[in-house]
């Protein structure tokens, strides 16, 4: 679950930035409010590594 969380912030990042560059406000701070909700949930979770 982290490395999804990890990479729906990158994402979430380069979407903003297309916002911003748009001049889409609202959507660029939206964007910007799941990245940094995924980069919470990424840092609460703790590494596992399956085995089997």
């Amino acid at each position: 679950m982290q490395d999804a969380a990890d990479y729906i912030a990158t994402l979430a990042d380069e979407l903003a930035g297309m916002a911003a560059n748009n001049g889409l406000d609202v959507l660029r701070y939206l964007l910007e409010m799941a990245r940094d909700e995924a980069h919470s949930v990424a840092r609460a979770q703790p590494e596992t590594h399956e085995h089997g």
